[in-house]
């Protein structure tokens, strides 16, 4: 696996702007990039705004200025993804239930050298959302969301009771729906373009086993995501979903913890092994960053190559 910094270019600041999010339009793009008499003159290479729509810049890969939030920041996924947001240069704030998880991750937060802000707290508790996304930007504006937050319960559809249902879409799926559209009203109404990344699953292309709940709420989360993507398009904000495939976290211990279990799924991996979070988090470390400017509504699936195996 290559690491991060192989991914993401380093080093370079990002440009900052506090006007409001403009669409480009296709001639607008064309008449920059390509001369419009006798079908199109060459492209001086000295002629930097023509550059601008040919060849992207090192430091569109970057998030510095940025303030990033990421739900279930503690553990897992979301504390690689929050780590890899930091390593390239955000200011990440890390929502988790657990304290004591949230402290480990800003611990190696400071290793690397980064701001990590820490707020525990139950997003089961919707009433609880507004207010704390009203306080966060009132702190600091808001770049970027990333919902990496999510349970599992394993059991045949038939013996899923009422109870294990609702508990594990209020995290999986309502948690996402009322802290991104809180985000939005934010972004809209300072006229900051944003980006929000929900982590969804492999359960949203095929069916698996003894997963019902968890797969309703991670289709949910997509077709979530293609709506945002519609409606808020026009004002900067972006709204993508990432489908990990099999990467060794505390969610999938019980899954692997079998070897024979471990070795079939490894088997079918035409990379040769499980996902790393970083690997997670390069990906969401790219729809964050002005990089993907252009790329809203898609689900991305990240399984070194499971689904096509």
């Amino acid at each position: 696996m290559r690491h991060i910094a192989q991914d993401v270019y380093a080093g370079l600041e990002q440009d900052e702007t506090a006007q409001a999010p403009q669409q480009r339009t296709v001639d607008q793009d064309l008449a920059t990039s390509v001369g419009q008499e006798g079908g199109g003159a060459a492209v001086n290479s000295h002629d930097s705004e023509a550059l601008a729509s040919l060849a992207i810049r090192p430091e569109q890969f970057r998030l510095d200025g940025m303030h990033v939030l990421v739900t279930g920041g503690g553990r897992g996924l979301g504390q690689g993804i929050a780590l890899s947001a930091i390593r390239c240069g955000a200011e990440v704030t890390i929502v988790a239930r657990s304290g004591k998880q949230l402290k480990a991750t800003a611990l190696l937060a400071d290793e690397i050298g980064g701001k990590c802000y820490t707020e525990e707290v139950d997003l089961s508790r919707p009433e609880d959302i507004q207010p704390l996304v009203d306080r966060l930007a009132s702190l600091r504006p808001i770049d970027g969301v990333v919902h990496a937050a999510g349970i599992q319960i394993r059991k045949e559809a038939t013996s899923v009771s009422i109870d294990d249902w609702r508990r594990l879409q209020a995290v999986n799926m309502d948690a996402p729906f009322f802290l991104s559209t809180a985000i939005a009203r934010h972004q809209m109404e300072a006229g900051r373009a944003g980006s929000h990344v929900f982590i969804g699953s492999l359960n949203s292309t095929i069916g698996m086993p003894r997963v019902a709940p968890y797969a309703a709420s991670k289709t949910a989360l997509l077709g979530m995501a293609r709506v945002m993507s519609t409606e808020w398009a026009g004002r900067g904000l972006r709204a993508n979903v990432i489908a990990p495939g099999y990467v060794h976290t505390e969610l999938t211990n019980d899954l692997l913890a079998d070897p024979a279990n471990r070795a079939r799924i490894q088997a079918r991996i035409p990379e040769g092994g499980l996902g790393l979070p970083r690997d997670v988090g390069a990906l969401v470390v790219f729809l964050l960053a002005d990089a993907s400017r252009y790329l809203t509504g898609q689900l991305i699936n990240i399984d070194g190559g499971w689904l096509a195996s």
